[in-house]
């Protein structure tokens, strides 16, 4: 079993995630993702807010909860990149990982927590 890890530190690598991720298209204005860091609440939110083409992106690309339990609940994942994957690179035990975008059926049988 992984060692588990305390909250702060959970918060700290769910924001160096949000801020990488925020940084991947340097393309995009500076206001096209918009990041929300709740670190009271354990909210993490980035927003997509720009134009292409004549056409308008908004909209959240990726939510992520810390709820009080420890638990780090992916609650939206629309990033190209597997975040759960990420999350367990920087050391996040699996069980320690719920995949809310899931259902709870689901959750147990892939190996994550299941809330």
């Amino acid at each position: 079993m992984d060692t588990l890890i305390d909250v702060k530190s959970k918060k700290l690598i769910v924001r160096q995630i949000i801020e990488q991720l925020a940084q991947v298209d340097s393309s995009e204005p500076a206001d096209a993702t918009i990041k929300i860091l709740d670190e009271a609440g354990g909210h993490y939110l980035l927003f997509n807010n720009t134009w292409k083409d004549g056409r308008r992106y908004y909209g959240c690309f990726l939510h992520i909860d810390i709820h009080s339990d420890g638990k780090i609940w992916i609650q939206h994942d629309g990033t190209d990149l597997n975040v759960a994957e990420q999350l367990l690179e920087a050391g996040v035990a699996k069980e320690e990982i719920v995949l809310g975008f899931q259902p709870p059926a689901v959750r147990g049988v892939l190996g994550f927590g299941v809330g």
